[in-house]
Order: structure tokens, then C-alpha cells, then sequence
């Protein structure tokens, strides 16, 4: 089971990367922010492994603590994760979606 779960996302924001793939920082609900913050202080030394759209894009060594709630993934997505993305998530700074 993950530790951190779509359902935790709040918002994001990409970017093009050097390699033509994309990166993006994902910012997390408040639970999320709090499953992070405790997966970095009691995990600190092992891996966060990304899967976006059933493929793994990144893994990141837990060397300290995340309090901020904010994941960065450096490269690895592809115009079509993002635009999957764009339909689940707001865009970091844009007001927050209405319930449908």
C-alpha cells in the first residue's frame, strides 16, 4: 500500500526538463503533508519510489525532513501524464476547483 496516494494531491505545477521529458512539484492536502513529514523523520535513509499512471518515474533517497508537504520529481513525465494531470489537479497557484 502506498504511503501517499493521489487522493493527497492538492495541486502542481511542471516544467520541461533537459532530457524532453517533464518534472513537476506536487503539493499535498494536509493529510498528505503529514504522512510525509512522518515518512521523512521515520524513514530517513530509504526510498520514496514515484509512480504516475502505473510506471515508476522516480526514487528518492529520504535524507531529511519534508514538513512543507511538497514532492519535487526532477524529470521522467511525459506531455500525456501532464496533461492527465491538468485533468485530475490544479496548477499550483490557481484558486481551487469547485465540487462537481
Amino acid at each position: 500500500m502506498p504511503w501517499i496516494s493521489e487522493q493527497d494531491v492538492l495541486a502542481f505545477s511542471s516544467y520541461q526538463a533537459q532530457n524532453g521529458t517533464y518534472g513537476a512539484l506536487i503539493q499535498l492536502d494536509e493529510h498528505g503533508r503529514v504522512v510525509l513529514d512522518t515518512l521523512s523523520v521515520e524513514r530517513r535513509g530509504s526510498f520514496l519510489f514515484v509512480f504516475i499512471n502505473g510506471r515508476l518515474i522516480t526514487e528518492l533517497e529520504v535524507d531529511r525532513r519534508v514538513s512543507d508537504g511538497k514532492i519535487y520529481i526532477p524529470s521522467g513525465l511525459t506531455a500525456a501524464d501532464i496533461d492527465l494531470m491538468k485533468k485530475d489537479w490544479r496548477l499550483i497557484g490557481q484558486p481551487k476547483r469547485q465540487s462537481r
